[in-house]
């Protein structure tokens, strides 16, 4: 069965997804002190197309198609996180007020703030968290996806090679 690097992207972000909500879940914890295991499914997916592409690359084949196939992969697990991470905070707000009344006890202590002003600042903090979070997340899923899917590549292909 053949399976492209879009249909591997899907299943390694459902299974990562999974994963998620499972350590959630089990944890009773937003943070996640098994991340690791999410980033090992991340760059196991890039590989998985990778290698994969390798077995039919011709001799003609370019960085640029071995690159391709990873990034279709680690586009669509960026995707299906961001809506998963998106859905995650709408459902739980509650971690959204704990990272809010976190950030305004940091203020306290220094005594240069009034409680007003702590009070606007974490409704404010509360109003850009979704977006903060999500644009974080995307761009440092885009970039490591990049780096891993790009030192693959070239290492895969060298290996091919020989």
């Amino acid at each position: 069965m053949n399976i492209n690097a879009t249909k591997k992207g899907l299943i390694a972000g459902c299974l990562i997804i999974a994963c998620n909500i499972f350590f959630f879940y089990s944890l009773k914890q937003a943070s996640n002190p098994f991340q690791f295991v999410v980033y090992i499914l991340f760059v196991a997916a890039i590989l998985w197309s990778i290698i994969s592409f390798s077995k039919t690359a011709t001799a003609e084949s370019k960085l640029k198609d071995y690159f391709s196939q990873g990034f279709k992969t680690f586009i669509v697990i960026t995707l299906l996180l961001v809506v998963y991470s998106f859905i995650f905070y709408k459902l739980h707000p509650e971690i959204i007020e704990q990272h809010a009344r976190a950030n305004s006890e940091l203020f306290r202590p220094l005594h240069t703030h009034t409680e007003a002003e702590i009070a606007e600042n974490e409704k404010q903090y509360k109003s850009v968290f979704i977006p903060l979070e999500l644009s974080g997340q995307t761009f440092s899923l885009l970039l490591s996806g990049s780096i891993v899917t790009l030192l693959s590549s070239v290492i895969i292909m060298q290996l091919k090679k020989k």
